[in-house]
């Protein structure tokens, strides 16, 4: 199956319809390595490592939708490696503990939900499939929630602990509930 030279255009509109969506999901079951290299690059470079201010709409209601378009394209287990790895990751950053780092505790925790109710509707649809690949995200993904909220619960009451948010707290137990679903436990 090939796709034309200007494909990669296609995948530069930041507002994705239901129908659009529902074309790259069919294309991401066939080819996954096509929306690998040409669509995930743009939906995950319009995820900031910071999170934008209060006033910040436009860039918040962009983070929302390219995490709701990531979470619908990365049910392929290939493609929600990444989705897994590059989540992660950014959570790592905004959860950072840290006694000279100056965040708005508020847009932190709130765009750290978003990441983590991205992940957490990701995973619901892959349970819902039965997808055989959820239960190794329980040595993978699991851990990492795990230590940001352990790091969040030690940390000094002079420090923002991001990860300690009820918000995180509430959308990071969804998460291992439901890699703990697939888990064959005799």
């Amino acid at each position: 199956m090939g796709f034309p030279p200007n494909w990669h255009y296609f995948t530069k509109v930041h507002t994705f319809s239901a129908d659009t969506l529902a074309l790259l999901s069919v294309i991401a079951t066939i080819t996954p390595h096509h929306l690998s290299s040409q669509t995930l690059p743009i939906l995950f470079s319009s995820l900031p490592d910071e999170a934008p201010s209060r006033d910040a709409a436009a860039q918040r209601a962009s983070y929302w939708r390219a995490l709701s378009a990531l979470s619908t394209l990365c049910v392929q287990p290939q493609l929600f490696e990444t989705l897994v790895i590059r989540l992660t990751t950014k959570l790592d950053l905004l959860c950072a503990i840290s006694p000279t780092r100056a965040i708005d505790q508020e847009s932190t925790a709130a765009y750290a939900h978003a990441i983590l109710t991205g992940l957490a509707n990701t995973l619901d649809t892959k349970v819902s499939l039965k997808d055989v690949d959820v239960p190794k995200y329980a040595d993978q993904l699991l851990p990492r929630i795990f230590r940001l909220y352990l790091e969040a619960a030690l940390a000094s009451s002079e420090v923002v602990a991001v990860a300690a948010d009820p918000r995180l707290l509430q959308v990071g137990a969804r998460v291992i509930r439901l890699v703990n679903e697939t888990l064959n436990v005799a």
